[in-house]
């Protein structure tokens, strides 16, 4: 009877242990012996639900450069960005302008533009556009053509649009868009103003790696109160565009205080009728920043980064302007 039990005893001893080694051999990804999955029956597989396109990136991987050239057209708004080899005009100054901005951009080796940007209808930003859309095959221009403004120039602008077949595109604030290895994205015009056509202007913010560029066109005060408001906006960059070519019309204290740029820019021409820059404004720019350029004393101004730091290139120093 006892040897009977004892065997009994070994005999279950080895199935427990075949028992234990079979649910092991599962974890091994050599076993020959694993079992393979059963799959599901076709009529019974649930469709997989559609994955949701990412955001784009709003700081890229920086390459070879990024440049921001306020080009000096006189009175008026005409921007050159390039960016890893691709560029984007923003403006293109007034009437008789255009063949001065042209001739500078292509100075720049540019053949083609990725983005053609007008960020309202002032004549002093749109009057050379003709020019340029003539000169350069683009892939995108960003315009609100819905726009109220009844000038000559902006209508002309409209008439040319709308012969040559171009499919404007109104940006949307919080859109991001990718030029190289940087992106900007649309802070303004955060509602319409129908009574300020400044303040409908469409405003970016640039990132090229740690560097950030805020160019709010000819926007005023109610604006700069208004982006000061909106939640989750940061304002903060490295160069700012100083708003409506200096005026005395924005670039309040707290605005700018909120900016806290190193850089600022004035785009304003020598023959300026209008009063600008405004000499209030201008102290309360340089005060604000570590160094000051404008246009009518400095010429063409150029930013220059790597995605990490700034130096910047003038076309003529201020004492050559007296």
């Amino acid at each position: 009877m006892k040897k009977y039990i004892k065997a009994v005893s070994v005999l279950l001893s080895i199935l427990m242990l075949f028992a234990f080694a079979s649910g092991c051999a599962g974890t091994g990804s050599d076993n020959k012996n694993t079992p393979k999955p059963t799959e599901a029956p076709a009529d019974n597989t649930p469709e997989a639900e559609p994955t949701a396109e990412p955001e784009p990136d709003p700081t890229p991987e920086p390459k070879s450069g990024f440049e921001l050239h306020f080009i000096d057209i006189g009175t008026g708004d005409g921007m050159l960005l390039i960016c890893d080899g691709e560029a984007m005009v923003i403006d293109s100054g007034n009437v008789g302008r255009g063949e001065t901005m042209v001739n500078y951009v292509k100075s720049q080796g540019v053949e083609s533009l990725k983005y053609l940007m007008v960020t309202h209808g002032h004549a002093d930003h749109v009057g050379g556009m003709p020019e340029i859309i003539d000169a350069f095959p683009f892939e995108t221009m960003f315009i609100n053509v819905d726009q109220r403004c009844d000038e000559e120039p902006w209508l002309n602008l409209l008439g040319i649009i709308e012969q040559k077949g171009i499919t404007p595109v109104n940006p949307a604030v919080g859109d991001v868009y990718t030029l190289g290895g940087g992106s900007f994205k649309i802070l303004t015009p955060l509602k319409e103003d129908k009574n300020n056509l400044n303040n409908n202007s469409i405003g970016i913010k640039f990132t090229y790696g740690t560097n950030t560029f805020l160019l709010l066109g000819d926007s005023q005060q109610a604006v700069e109160t208004q982006l000061l408001k909106e939640e989750g906006v940061d304002l903060r960059a490295d160069v700012f565009k100083a708003d409506h070519h200096a005026s005395n019309a924005g670039n309040v204290r707290k605005f700018l205080e909120a900016v806290a740029p190193t850089y600022i820019c004035v785009q304003v021409g020598t023959e300026n009728k209008l009063g600008y820059p405004d000499k209030t404004t201008i102290s309360r720019l340089e005060k604000n920043c570590e160094a000051l350029y404008r246009n009518d004393l400095h010429g063409t101004v150029v930013f220059c980064s790597d995605g990490s730091s700034i130096s910047v290139v003038t076309e003529k120093t201020p004492e050559a302007a007296e």
